[in-house]
């Protein structure tokens, strides 16, 4: 067994996510903690390449699992599931890097201040 693959199906089953939202909320939990842990930017490319290389990682993991249970590593799903990964990171990222959202006022001038 794989115990990465049974921890997902444990989360999926007590959660009620379908395994595509749950590579959402790993891909946010990810990015977020990135840039909170080690004061990373959101704007920065540093936080989605953390995101990549974690879902890379996690489907080598289920490629090899379906290689040995299912004789076929399921390719195409893996790069379905690392483009969900990443996408919403990739959207938020490109929002803070091209758009003034992430911007606030400072309380003294009402300057705005990248955040």
């Amino acid at each position: 067994m794989n115990p990465l693959n049974d921890l997902k199906l444990l989360i999926v089953e007590h959660s009620g996510l379908a395994k595509d939202a749950l590579h959402i909320y790993v891909a946010l939990a990810v990015f977020i903690t990135a840039c909170l842990l080690f004061k990373w930017k959101a704007w920065e490319w540093k936080p989605v390449l953390l995101v990549l290389a974690v879902a890379v990682t996690g489907e080598i993991f289920d490629m090899r699992y379906n290689q040995l249970r299912e004789n076929d590593p399921f390719v195409r799903s893996s790069l379905h599931d690392i483009w969900n990964t990443l996408l919403v990171p990739l959207i938020i990222f490109t929002a803070a890097r091209y758009s003034h959202i992430f911007q606030r006022l400072t309380r003294d001038s009402g300057d705005q201040t990248e955040v």
